[in-house]
């Protein structure tokens, strides 16, 4: 089973519209088009949208565009809300929309492009992902006895917020001036200062006009995604169009998002204070993620989960699965060379090569990704919303990262060096937990 996120665009079809739906799907997304009342059956439907479009550029929404704000505000009062991300599109980039700001997930004012919009449903999908399997993991522990976290919502109000800005100074006053009332601007001259300012102090939103030199800026970002303590920091261009012309390069070098010049005042204020709001409540889930361990499920060794909590977990995963026809694919790894370092070593000390390598796993991992000490030297990792092929690719730097690791133990001059047998199995339907996992460590072993 390998089912898309689905996309609800609302608004009538146009052709640009159209253009939309067929880029969602080349990007692997199941998405479907209709107008208010069409889109009723969908939202209360089996399988639910995971993310709704507003698409103010339609003729619906041009002719009625509170209509589609009421539609937003009315989600996000739902049951739907915990379980669905709201996303408008298009419109005028003067549209007021204050009042609705806390029932929107993220929006692209004025004329806008397909690639941008898969970008960022692409970033919805990942935030809706990492709060169902926290509601999930919650549920799962409650069954150990263990209390609940309160529950995690997106922040209503942004304050206190700090954002750099860095690249061609000439909108450091615009700026300044739209941004003033939520975050406390600081400017960096170059870019190694602003590497400086990111290593010592934790900023929101990083604000960047590219000027005439993209290639430097995009340098910078790809630069910045290479340290894992500012991987999840939003990056927010300022360009004109002529300059960067490309814009699939830039978020694959890790741009988050672009507003192309003119850029208005209100414009960067909502979307600047989007990114926070998504920052922030990929920070608090994370933190929930973190908190919600306990020593009644946690494997004492290495900290991860235990086989007991997997297996009890993964027979959620598979019910909801089969509910909504979402994939899921589970990873296996095991130490190959266990009995060489237990020799060579002792137990004790393959203990500790065992520790730290469900560490290193741990820490490589999403949030929403459940590792686990399955016993003794192998280790299961499942992979919420993943296919098989994408699960592959995380497995692969996963064990490349173990492979060209050194680990030191005291007592021990020389450094252990690991190998590692891994595995990769999507679910499919009528599978057991058993019989996944079964068929992970066939793969490994195949």
């Amino acid at each position: 089973m390998n089912s898309a996120a689905r996309v609800l665009i609302v608004g009538d079809s146009k052709p640009a519209q159209e253009d939309i739906a067929s880029a969602l799907h080349e990007k692997g997304f199941e998405s479907y088009t209709g107008d208010i009342t069409q889109s009723a059956a969908e939202l209360t439907g089996r399988r639910r949208p995971d993310v709704v479009i507003l698409n103010m550029d339609s003729i619906e929404a041009q002719n009625n565009p509170r209509s589609f704000l009421a539609l937003a505000q009315t989600l996000k009062d739902s049951t739907l809300a915990s379980r669905m991300r709201i996303m408008l599109i298009g419109g005028s980039r003067e549209l007021n929309i204050n009042s609705e700001l806390t029932a929107i997930d993220d929006l692209l004012l004025g004329p806008i492009q397909s690639a941008q919009i898969c970008h960022r449903v692409k970033a919805l999908v990942r935030l809706n992902t990492m709060h169902e399997e926290l509601i999930r993991r919650l549920n799962t522990s409650a069954k150990y006895g263990v209390d609940a976290p309160e529950p995690v919502t997106p922040p209503r109000q942004i304050d206190n917020a700090k954002v750099l800005f860095l690249g061609d100074a000439s909108s450091y006053g615009m700026a300044e001036n739209a941004l003033s009332k939520k975050a406390t601007l600081v400017g960096a001259l170059s870019f190694s200062t602003a590497m400086d300012y990111l290593s010592r102090e934790k900023f929101d939103t990083i604000l960047m006009d590219v000027g005439a030199n993209p290639s430097a800026c995009l340098e910078f970002v790809a630069e910045l995604r290479r340290n894992s303590r500012m991987f999840n920091v939003p990056v927010l261009l300022l360009a004109e169009k002529s300059v960067l012309d490309n814009p699939q390069e830039a978020y694959g070098c890790g741009v988050t998002d672009i507003l192309f010049k003119p850029v208005l005042a209100n414009e960067l204020e909502l979307r600047t204070v989007m990114l926070i709001r998504e920052l922030r409540f990929r920070d608090t889930l994370r933190h929930v993620y973190s908190a919600a361990k306990h020593f009644a499920t946690n494997d004492a060794l290495t900290g991860l989960y235990n086989r007991g909590f997997l297996l009890e977990h993964l027979a959620q995963i598979i019910a909801d699965t089969e509910r909504t026809s979402q994939t899921f694919s589970i990873a296996s790894f095991a130490i190959q060379n266990i009995e060489q370092i237990n020799a060579l070593m002792g137990y004790a000390g393959g203990d500790r090569v065992i520790r730290q390598i469900g560490e290193v796993i741990g820490y490589l991992v999403r949030g929403e990704d459940l590792a686990t000490r399955y016993a003794g030297h192998k280790f299961v990792v499942v992979l919420p919303d993943t296919p098989p092929e994408f699960a592959m690719n995380a497995v692969k730097r996963i064990a490349s990262v173990i492979h060209y690791t050194e680990f030191a133990i005291e007592g021990h001059h020389a450094p252990v060096n690991v190998n590692l047998c891994t595995g990769v199995a999507g679910y499919e339907f009528g599978d057991t937990p058993a019989r996944l996992i079964e068929r992970a460590w066939s793969a490994a072993l195949a």
